[in-house]
């Protein structure tokens, strides 16, 4: 499983920043290269408030799930 993670920062304070894993399902890196452009822009339209500093595809974190 692969993860889209987006470091994104606060436009009216450019320092502070935090990453942001939204809900993508993605079982290759190519799907999450390929689509985690859209995914992206989604989220910057949901959350006009922050800037985009980068993002990245990464194996999906190994922390525990709900059930």
């Amino acid at each position: 499983m692969i993860e889209l993670v987006i470091t994104v920062c606060l436009l009216a304070s450019p320092g502070s920043c935090r990453e942001e894993r939204p809900d993508f399902n993605g079982d290759s890196v190519l799907a999450c290269m390929t689509q985690g452009q859209i995914h992206v822009a989604r989220w910057l339209t949901e959350h006009p408030a922050y800037g985009i500093k980068h993002w990245r595809c990464q194996p999906a974190s190994t922390r525990q799930m709900p059930i």
